[in-house]
């Protein structure tokens, strides 16, 4: 793995694109199936809950109904998924043995569990404050309370998404990576506090006179400007990491519970409340398109991702178990300063202010949680007890399968509404809320194109949305050059619907190298559209793309390729270290 930072490339041609069959395994959970949404059909997993919040076994398809936009849909297909007993042995979710110089981005071999359980812990809406009690309670967690079955992965969400911890039972890495919580970076600024934003006329001083005042007041508006963008920001690169998130799980068959522990989800508020300030328009930045947030949602559903948020200020919070506690010096302070008439926030008082702070966080956690199937984790500062929710929500489930109906206008992409009725009283249903329609235009655009490719380059982890297989040959040492060539073997799901013409495929290919210092050395793509014969689809095990990487000699390179299927939007890359020549003397 590179650790490939943030940087946007141009591409250009690379090798020909030739058709094989491959007998690539793809060995998946017996009875956890890889979840995904098509263009032509949604799949929507649903876990109903008794009055208790247990799982309602032995339900069957016509106990359930499906409205989309409101009018019922009839079902195409229904399954059961359920946790088995646990393993007496461990099952790695690591890379099985293969053949030398021989690498997959999807594990061969995979743990055979209906729901994984992974902690996602948010540098970027989190303040230091708050991190120090979350250590806190990772350290106990992982130190005691470790179960010898559970297998947990750990990702950090700083400026991008960093896999901190490949699934593990082991405690020690799990400890050292709570125990680093405090060296990351990404945390947010305080908020503004101070003097008003806005005061009527009849307070400002007379022309020509407060000079000063008036230079305090633009001060503190740019300010609140700048948080404001800050908070788009934030919210950005907060859906970016979620879709980069869903991109590196979406080969994993089953269901993935995120324990989602931040600090701040108010940039995911949909109302966009941090916004708002009624005196001054002009403080207001630009908000985050409904497109950008329902693809999001739906690259987390088509990948069986369900987002639990947790605040993070409550696992250190010990009123959840002694409400005599005082108030921590912070809180003090926060309190002090919405009495003041000199507060800068849009909340006219102390209970305004904190009971529409409170609002607001609640809004956006609960917006995540319910588009995602999942619900906001509160009301204890134990972590155990709250993974241990989670994975209970989701250790069984149902699958839900329709086809959507075509959209009278496929120029446009569409959010669909989805609710999920059972017939039974006092029954509670998890699943997700919507799914996002674009036309077959949009996902094939080169706009599309080009923003999926950049953040597959950027991601410092592996996207499995595609399923690949790499095979390097042997090394070819030219004018202090290495030529490395590999063949790259993609997954027969990138094929479409067959037509007249036979069966389509559509996909963008990069080939990367980078040095030790994540500097680009050099870069190779193309985008190739085609047809298998109608006949030959259904045999056809997978696509064969040839090219090389090409690296100067005698140092550590690293290699990465990038698969985008224009068909249905879905990445996947591997990224591996080059074996180095002895440099040409």
């Amino acid at each position: 793995m590179s650790g490939i930072q943030r940087h946007v490339v141009s591409w250009v041609v690379a090798s020909a694109l030739v058709l094989d069959c491959f007998s690539a395994a793809e060995t998946q959970a017996q009875n956890a199936p890889t979840i995904r949404t098509s263009t032509s059909l949604v799949l929507v997993p649903v876990s109903p809950l008794d009055k208790s919040g247990r799982f309602i076994p032995g339900l069957v398809a016509k106990d359930f109904q499906i409205l989309v936009d409101g009018k019922p849909v009839e079902l195409s297909s229904f399954d059961i998924v359920t946790e088995g007993p646990p393993k007496s042995h461990p099952v790695s979710l690591g890379e099985p043995p293969l053949p030398p110089n021989v690498f997959r981005n999807i594990p061969g071999t995979m743990a055979s569990q209906s729901n994984l359980v992974i902690l996602l812990v948010d540098y970027l809406n989190t303040r230091m404050l708050d991190r120090m009690g979350l250590r806190d309670a990772l350290l106990k967690f992982f130190s005691n309370k470790l179960q010898p079955d559970q297998e947990i992965a750990v990702y950090g969400m700083t400026r991008s998404l960093v896999l901190l911890q490949p699934f593990t039972r082991d405690s020690a890495p799990l400890i050292a990576v709570a125990r680093s919580i405090l060296k990351q970076k990404g945390q947010p600024p305080d908020p503004v506090v101070g003097r008003p934003l806005y005061r009527p006329a009849s307070e400002l001083p007379p022309t020509g006179q407060g000079a000063d005042v008036l230079a305090e007041y633009f001060e503190l508006l740019n300010a609140r400007r700048e948080y404001n963008l800050d908070q788009f920001h934030r919210a950005h690169e907060t859906l970016a990491a979620f879709r980069e998130l869903a991109a590196s799980l979406g080969g994993i068959p089953g269901k993935k519970s995120v324990m989602w522990l931040t600090g701040d989800a108010s940039p995911l508020n949909p109302s966009m409340m941090y916004r708002i300030l009624i005196q001054d328009k002009s403080v207001e930045t630009n908000g985050i398109t409904w497109v950008e947030t329902a693809k999001t949602y739906e690259a987390l559903n088509s990948a069986a991702v369900s987002v639990f948020p947790v605040d993070v200020r409550g696992t250190g919070n010990s009123a959840l178990v002694n409400a005599g506690e005082s108030l921590t010096h912070e809180e003090f302070n926060h309190s002090i300063a919405g009495t003041q008439w000199f507060d800068m926030s849009p909340y006219s008082g102390t209970n305004d202010m904190r009971e529409s702070e409170a609002a607001n966080s609640v809004l956006a956690m609960d917006s995540v949680a319910g588009e995602t199937g999942a619900t906001v984790l509160a009301g204890s500062n134990r972590v155990e007890n709250l993974l241990d929710r989670a994975h209970k929500l989701w250790a069984n489930y149902y699958v839900l399968a329709f086809v959507p109906e075509k959209a009278a206008n496929d120029n446009t992409a569409a959010y669909h509404r989805i609710q999920v009725k059972l017939d039974r009283p006092s029954a509670h249903v998890l699943a997700r809320r919507g799914f996002l329609t674009r036309p077959d235009s949009m996902l094939s655009s080169e706009s599309e194109i080009q923003r999926d490719i950049a953040e597959a380059v950027t991601s410092p982890i592996d996207l499995t949305s595609l399923s690949l297989q790499l095979t390097l040959g042997e090394p070819r040492d030219e004018g202090g050059v290495r030529h490395l060539p590999l063949t790259l073997t993609i997954s027969n799901a990138v094929l479409g619907t067959a037509s007249e013409k036979g069966v389509p495929y559509d996909l963008s290919i990069a080939v990367l190298v980078r040095d030790q210092h994540d500097r680009l050395l050099t870069n190779e793509g193309k985008r190739i559209r085609s047809f298998v014969p109608s006949g030959d689809g259904p045999d056809l095990k997978g696509l064969k793309y040839d090219s090389e990487f090409q690296a100067p000699m005698g140092n550590f390179f690293f290699g990465r390729v990038i698969v985008r299927d224009n068909l249905s939007g879905r990445t996947g890359t591997i990224s591996l270290t080059l074996p180095s020549g002895s440099p040409k003397s």
